[in-house]
């Protein structure tokens, strides 16, 4: 008794004693009777027994220093896990199946941000390869007998035009244009029809056209009318074979040799699935002069009521020159680009006599703003599938608080008994938020895998490129701890706000 006195004297600590005997409850500051589960007396005992003191006087421990707080709170912290593992580990299949819809929650996201991250990149490969701060001019539409032919029906664009625009437009960088017609490539026993493509020097870098291997065309291939031609992989592939070296034979386009100087490098199909690599280049003079003549209308011209077209019995090919079907205009910098686009379109209003008020007979195409905005797009479809598989993630949360919930009604009795022997309501909080988290945790890490494993069978399956995005991976594990923390915390302060008596009673 002398020691329990001390604690309580000195202590200041509670203690309850439980006993038949009276000369032992003479030692309280308190003494209740009961009898048959019932009260008989609750009395304080005014002059309680006092023991002479056997042992030296219990002084009140020293505040501890960092290093000992430090010490105790990783004990502190180290009981908490371990007990929230045991908790876990006694209802495995229970545990697992918590853990399922925050794993397919971190999984599904972080397969849907893959997703539509190499769906922007293949939008972003394909603007890359027609080029960087683009503008694309085309000629305007011809009128005849009222009908109004399409756009490109008519010559309007002329080599002068590019040379004004390159002269007078401080934003433009490099202007470049061509002529271009569908015609047959013979090369010895095979033959093909595919696009063949008058272009100046500076045409394949301005449009981000490679070469494979050989040279490309050269100032002095432009300047000489060379008889020397480019063609695209698929040219290359239908005339030669996957592994013959194209470079060196001679080809007839149009019924005029050319020699083969080089393989442009692969491009694909475009976004409107047109096969980009079906083509031949070669420069701009030799198929003005030698090859394709006239920069004729991309359309048809509509037939005119009252004048009859010119009859030529004998096929002759017009060779009238200067004249070209797109003009290609690169921007001085991204910044310059709507600058560009002005000034080219006011240039040529200038050289064309156009009065205002009146229609251009050219367009101006910014490729730059057509790749924003699909870009754009792709960027708002991955938001899109990351918020869905977000929606994931919180019903996994739900489940997580629902099995907390249960789990603090059936061990009900185990929290009133710990907190009847000192357990404080903080310790009972963070021991069910610590499971909370820790179930979200090990889900969102095996979502991690999951997702990553997902990523990549997409990729082989369906051949669409699926980058690892670290943010995702990282954001996905950050937001599987917060679902539950958040979820947890609600059944959490439910256990720790139990009443102890009432616990202890619970069935």
């Amino acid at each position: 008794m002398t020691t329990l006195t001390s604690l309580n004297r000195e202590r200041g600590l509670t203690i309850v004693l439980v006993t038949h005997e009276p000369d032992i409850a003479a030692y309280a500051d308190r003494v209740v009777t009961m009898s048959d589960g019932k009260i008989l007396s609750d009395k304080r005992n005014e002059r309680p027994v006092e023991t002479a003191s056997t042992v030296p006087p219990m002084r009140r421990a020293a505040p501890a220093d960092g290093t000992a707080r430090l010490a105790a709170s990783a004990a502190f912290g180290a009981m908490i896990v371990t007990a929230a593992l045991q908790a876990i580990f006694r209802n495995k299949m229970r545990s697992a199946l918590t853990m399922l819809g925050v794993f397919i929650g971190v999984a599904a996201l972080i397969a849907m941000v893959d997703v539509g991250q190499g769906a922007n990149d293949a939008v972003r490969k394909q603007i890359e390869s027609l080029g960087t701060n683009l503008l694309v001019v085309l000629p305007g539409a011809t009128t005849s007998g009222g009908a109004r032919g399409g756009s490109g029906s008519a010559s309007t664009l002329t080599v002068a035009d590019a040379t004004a625009i390159r002269r007078d437009d401080p934003a433009v960088g490099q202007v470049s244009y061509l002529i271009r017609q569908a015609g047959q490539i013979l090369y010895g026993n095979q033959n093909w029809t595919t696009s063949i493509q008058g272009v100046t020097a500076n045409y394949p870098p301005t449009t981000n056209w490679q070469i494979a291997f050989g040279r490309g065309i050269s100032q002095a291939d432009e300047d000489d009318a060379s008889l020397v031609v480019l063609i695209g992989q698929t040219v290359w592939h239908q005339l030669f074979g996957e592994y013959a070296n194209p470079v060196g034979a001679i080809l007839i386009v149009k019924n005029t040799p050319l020699r083969v100087i080089g393989v442009l490098g692969p491009k694909g199909q475009s976004s409107f699935g047109t096969d980009q690599d079906d083509l031949v280049m070669i420069p701009f003079t030799t198929a003005e002069r030698k090859v394709l003549g006239v920069a004729a209308p991309s359309q048809v011209n509509a037939a005119n009521a009252l004048y009859g077209t010119i009859s030529n019995p004998y096929g002759i090919q017009p060779r009238l020159t200067g004249f070209v079907n797109q003009i290609y205009v690169q921007a001085a910098s991204p910044d310059l680009v709507q600058q560009a686009v002005d000034q080219v379109t006011r240039t040529l209003a200038l050289r064309h006599r156009i009065r205002p008020g009146d229609p251009n007979d050219f367009s101006v195409r910014n490729l730059s703003q057509i790749a924003s905005a699909a870009e754009g797009s792709s960027r708002t479809m991955s938001y899109l599938l990351a918020a869905v598989a977000s929606i994931s993630l919180l019903v996994g949360g739900i489940g997580i608080m629902n099995i907390l919930l249960v789990s603090v009604t059936e061990r009900t009795r185990e929290i009133g008994l710990r907190m009847a022997i000192g357990a404080r309501r903080i310790h009972v909080l963070l021991q069910f938020l610590t499971e909370a988290v820790l179930l979200s945790v090990v889900g969102g890490i095996a979502g991690i895998v999951g997702g990553l494993v997902a990523s990549a069978v997409i990729s082989l399956v369906a051949g669409w490129p699926t980058p690892i995005v670290w943010s995702a991976i990282v954001g996905g594990f950050l937001f599987s701890a917060l679902v539950g923390m958040f979820f947890g915390y609600y059944p959490a302060r439910k256990a720790a706000h139990f009443d102890p008596i009432e616990a202890l009673r619970f069935e």
